[in-house]
């Protein structure tokens, strides 16, 4: 268990048979740290609803699409999946946006259900909407015969009460009159008969209560009713706004509402919605592309590497020579004959040297021809490592064809990150959605934020456009004024009473609102959850690589004979990596994920200094210089882990002596590994880009299909946003990739490392090498070298 204590087994030459376990200390810790993360699910599936992100959450702290129970009465809202604002000119206001009252609705309001202010006053129930009558304005709750608590639909069931008091009714009925017509009307009817008719005729003007008249049609957006303003309101206002915000808006007003709907929570809930009813797509088109895609590229590379390879290098020179022509022609010393000529002829009008500054493309030209001559000279520079990284190519390949099973491994550790990613989203939606039900309450710099009223009543506007009552009444039934409620000044808002309560008396106050907020508990929560995937991850790709480094090992040490090699190879690699090397991958792959975790954490930082870093350059400078410091770090110590497994699997070491292995023998063969590396690592980069972009592609095309753009159709498919889903699918395509993509990436770094081992020990005379590299590295071959144990 010693860090990096040695043994007599461990200075067996060429691959260990014997070996024992390594590192155990982490993997339990591992284990330990997985027992944290099962109680933060246990935890998440007991307080998460994921149907308050997807579906919302009303004024009164109940989610739409569940059941929910508060005050021992059960509210079923399984069919009330849409979120509906009771008055939607509140909407209008940017300072209350948050304050606006909402419920939840079976479907969204629409033409039919229409109460526009010109067909005022409405007599048909449907066109109202109240809150629910449990929550019931003017204290209306039980004195209503036949209406269920859950009911918004009992303005028609108002003249039905019969005990009224209210101060303002002699007032409210001589701005009756002042209206005329059928408001005059109905000021008669109350003077002979002061009945519910009272709250019925109230109700008809936006914001009075207890009921609200459907004053514009709705549509169903990502289950929210949002209303169809008039285009004659909407100009209106734009003209109102655009003529008086000058003056009188101060400069962060304006972005308030933006800020609302567009701000990181409501944008992740959004794009929350988006990955569970984009699942389809990530599925096809970022798992099961890619799974086939790889399996395609990793062929072509059994039997076209060593082609790829030359091309690769070819187009590489290629392109740098014609970018440096290509300089030369802007600069004008290319193009007055021959060839030269040809390529000015070839070039658009608009690229011709005599519409640029020439002077500046002679130096640009310069640069070129540098860096193109630098190119050409380190190629042929480097020809024979070319040659070895070229036969390391094919002895790799010529291994993965030993044991073609090893192409169908990477599927068991594809399995595990399919089910870690899943794992990881369901628990952290039902993380997002948990939280504290919290009141927020009016302040008074709110109460001084821009709202539209200020400036031009809003009734006033309709007046002028749609709105038949006087302003007059209007601006006795102001719905957009508000004074602060009383808990706010008292420096609490509703904290001091049960939850119950609180969504009662929240609910009802116009200057408060509630949401479900993380406590720092979950806060913690996430962090170590998030840690969990990185962690977990790293896990999952060392455990690949060691067990595929494994099985390289065993094809190089068997001098590539598949006869001197055990029956199963792979099935041996696996047994060694599960039985002694669990510790020493955990291990390893903590140190990465604490490095990520850190770099996330900078991320995050960054994004909450910007101001700052607007106003400090020199914090700013720091910043960058940090994020690029621990991105060079987490480089660096992803190259030492990769060629740590490598050792690992063939010596069987725990990871600091397998690292510290690695390291000497990377340095005392920096330029053939690096050749190596290079050419390796560009063959296998340019098959994960292009698998994760044609995955792109397929994710792409799929979420253009009516399927997922069309809400009318399919409401329950429609994508906010496909960018997150395609996202998802490119980054899991990328992701699966890579885990395939080891498998022919290790077995390169296996074979050109497991040869400099074999050259250390044997005084720089390989004795195991395959035939193949033998031939290419120049070295002897010892006919008489003992064959190697099977393993």
């Amino acid at each position: 268990m010693a860090c990096c204590g040695d043994d007599d087994a461990d200075t067996k030459e060429g691959f260990v048979v014997k070996r024992r376990c390594r590192d155990v200390l982490c993997l339990l810790l591992f284990i330990a740290f997985w027992a944290g993360m099962f109680v933060i699910c246990g935890f998440a599936f007991k307080e998460g609803e994921p149907n308050r992100v997807l579906y919302g959450v009303d004024s009164f702290g109940m989610t739409c699409g569940s059941k929910n129970k508060i005050f021992n009465v059960t509210f079923d809202f399984s069919d009330a999946k849409n979120l509906y604002w009771l008055n939607p000119l509140d909407l209008l206001s940017i300072s209350g946006i948050s304050y606006a009252k909402t419920i939840c609705a079976a479907s969204c309001p629409g033409a039919s259900q229409q109460c526009s202010a010109d067909n005022l006053p409405c007599q048909n129930g449907a066109k109202f909407t109240c809150p629910y009558y449990r929550f019931a304005e003017d204290n209306l709750y039980g004195l209503i015969p036949g209406v269920s608590d859950a009911d918004t639909s009992y303005w028609s069931e108002l003249a039905l009460v019969t005990n009224i008091t209210d101060s303002s009714a002699s007032s409210f009925l001589s701005k009756l009159d002042s209206l005329g017509g059928a408001f005059s009307t109905l000021a008669a009817q109350l003077r002979a008969n002061f009945s519910g008719l009272y709250y019925q005729t109230q109700s008809q003007f936006p914001g009075n209560g207890p009921c609200y008249p459907n004053l514009f049609e709705t549509s169903g957006f990502f289950y929210r009713c949002f209303p169809k303003f008039p285009a004659n309101v909407t100009s209106a206002i734009t003209a109102t706004v655009s003529g008086t915000i000058s003056k009188a808006v101060k400069s962060d007003d304006v972005k308030n509402l933006v800020k609302h709907f567009d701000s990181s929570s409501q944008r992740w809930g959004r794009y929350v919605g988006d990955i569970s009813r984009g699942i389809l797509v990530i599925v096809i088109g970022g798992l099961v592309g890619s799974l086939v895609l790889s399996l395609v590229w990793l062929v072509v590379l059994r039997y076209l590497g060593g082609v790829m390879v030359w091309l690769g290098i070819i187009f590489i020179n290629l392109c740098c020579i014609g970018a440096c022509l290509f300089t030369w022609v802007k600069a004008g010393y290319i193009g007055n004959s021959g060839v030269g000529q040809d390529i000015l002829d070839a070039l658009p009008v608009e690229i011709s040297p005599a519409q640029s500054e020439e002077r500046t493309w002679f130096w640009i030209a310069i640069g070129a021809s540098i860096v193109a001559g630098f190119v050409l000279l380190i190629t042929l520079l480097c020809i024979s490592r070319i040659r070895i990284a070229v036969a390391c190519v094919k002895v790799a390949s010529q291994a993965v064809g030993s044991m073609p099973s090893i192409i169908f491994f990477p599927i068991l550790p594809f399995v595990l990150e399919v089910g870690l990613v899943i794992y990881w989203i369901a628990v952290t939606a039902l993380m997002y959605s948990s939280g504290d039900l919290t009141a927020h309450c009016r302040t008074q710099s709110s109460k001084e934020s821009f709202s539209f009223s200020k400036y031009t009543n809003v009734s006033n506007l309709m007046d002028a456009t749609t709105f038949n009552p006087s302003s007059e009444l209007s601006s006795s039934f102001n719905y957009s004024s508000y004074s602060l409620s009383p808990n706010a000044t008292m420096g609490n808002c509703y904290t001091n009473v049960t939850t119950d309560q609180r969504a009662f008396l929240c609910g009802r106050d116009p200057n408060c609102y509630l949401s479900y907020d993380w406590n720092n508990r979950l806060k913690y929560a996430f962090i170590y959850h998030f840690f969990g995937l990185l962690w977990t991850n790293q896990v999952i790709i060392g455990f690949a690589c060691v067990t595929i480094a494994g099985a390289i090992a065993q094809y190089y040490w068997s001098r590539g004979d598949s006869a001197n090699m055990s029956a199963f190879p792979v099935l041996v690699a696996l047994k060694n990596t599960i039985i002694y090397h669990m510790g020493s991958i955990c291990f390893a792959a903590c140190i990465i994920a604490i490095i990520q975790l850190i770099r996330f954490l900078l991320e995050y930082l960054d994004r909450k200094t910007k101001e700052i870093q607007q106003q400090n350059k020199f914090a700013e400078w720091a910043m960058c210089c940090v994020k690029c410091c621990m991105w060079c770090l987490e480089q660096i110590v992803k190259f030492i882990n990769r060629n740590a497994y490598i050792m690992m699997a063939i010596k069987g070491k725990g990871y600091c002596c397998s690292a510290i292995q690695a390291v000497k023998l990377i340095v005392s063969n920096a330029l053939r590994i690096a050749v190596v590396n290079l050419v390796g690592d560009w063959l296998i980069f340019l098959g994960k880009v292009s698998v994760a972009a044609a995955c792109g592609v397929i994710a792409y095309a799929m979420t253009e299909a009516k399927y997922y753009n069309s809400p009318e159709e399919f409401p329950n498919t429609y994508l906010y946003s496909p960018v997150l889903v395609i996202a998802i699918s490119v980054i899991t395509a990328y992701a699966v990739a890579e885990i395939f993509f080891a498998v022919f990436e290790m077995a390169i770094d296996t074979v050109i490392l497991a040869f400099c081992e074999d050259c250390d020990a044997n005084d720089g005379n390989p004795k195991y090498a395959p035939e193949l590299l033998m031939d290419v590295m120049g070295g002897p071959k010892d006919e008489e070298a003992q064959k190697p144990q099977k393993a």
